[in-house]
């Protein structure tokens, strides 16, 4: 019975695969219609995450998320959702990062596994993307630019081009483990503690160097590739597309230093130095 069920299930989900590609990619030149199912559950796994976590936070932290205002306790949501998505990301970046293949030839290298975690992502990117233009007001113009970009460079690594650029773009999701850790932390009341002072040092250093560094190095290197045409089999244009993605992200990652080191000086450097600063 269930066995039939399951065959049913499958049969109806194949024939549905010439319409999404028909609707989604019809030049089969993205991974959206080899995905769309795993890029499906990960979409709703991360908007029914985000509907459980109000009980799950009421339940394991109750007095931090109880006192919250309504607004807050979303954004609370929110944090852990993203906190999440980092961790994840993270982990199978870090399991990658020196992987033979992908390394050895970074235009054309390709690992299926790899490509897999890529389509969960894109799940998760997804849910980002229409969470920034439904709450644009929020977000503005700079957050909107950074998950369109997200989704379409994802587009293009779940198509077996350019994969190995998924790592360097999405490596710097370890420095914001660090920063979802402190908004968390701030939520509960914990901003003037020294747990949230080392957690905000380890999220700046991380920052620099990975998310600024580590990024900025293989953008400049894909520039220069580009720019004398090393794309090997890779579609050109997509090779074009992940230039222009990686010098607008790491553009982006200094604008937002500049409030970083802000924030910065106000959660590390006393209070009592600052008040004698400002009556010298």
């Amino acid at each position: 019975m269930i066995s039939s069920l399951i065959s049913g299930g499958n049969m109806m989900l194949d024939s549905i695969d010439p319409w999404v590609h028909a609707a989604f990619d019809p030049l089969h030149l993205s991974g959206v219609g080899a995905y769309w199912r795993v890029i499906s559950a990960s979409l709703l796994g991360h908007i029914v995450l985000l509907r459980l976590l109000p009980l799950a936070s009421k339940l394991l932290f109750p007095n931090a998320y109880g006192r919250l205002s309504t607004a807050d306790k979303h954004a609370w949501c929110v944090s852990l959702t993203t906190l999440v998505h980092s961790i994840y990301d993270s982990f199978f970046i870090l399991a990658f990062i020196n992987h033979p293949v992908l390394n050895d030839n970074k235009m054309d290298g390709f690992n299926q596994n790899f490509e897999y975690y890529l389509a969960v992502a894109m799940g998760y990117y997804m849910w980002d993307l229409s969470t920034c233009i439904i709450n644009f007001a929020d977000y503005g113009y700079m957050y909107l630019i950074h998950g369109s970009l997200g989704v379409f460079g994802l587009l293009i690594v779940i198509s077996r081009h350019l994969q190995f650029y998924a790592i360097p773009y999405l490596l710097p999701e370890l420095s914001s483990v660090f920063l979802h850790i402190r908004h968390l932390l701030k939520f509960a009341g914990y901003s003037n503690t020294l747990l949230y002072k080392v957690n905000f040092l380890i999220f700046l250093v991380a920052y620099v160097g990975i998310r600024i560094g580590f990024e900025a190095y293989h953008s400049a290197r894909l520039v220069i590739d580009v720019y004398h045409k090393r794309t090997g089999h890779a579609f050109y244009p997509y090779a074009v597309f992940y230039a222009i993605l990686g010098i607008t992200l790491t553009t982006l990652n200094v604008i937002w230093l500049r409030q970083i080191l802000k924030a910065a000086y106000y959660t590390l450097y006393p209070t009592t130095k600052k008040n004698k600063a400002k009556t010298n």
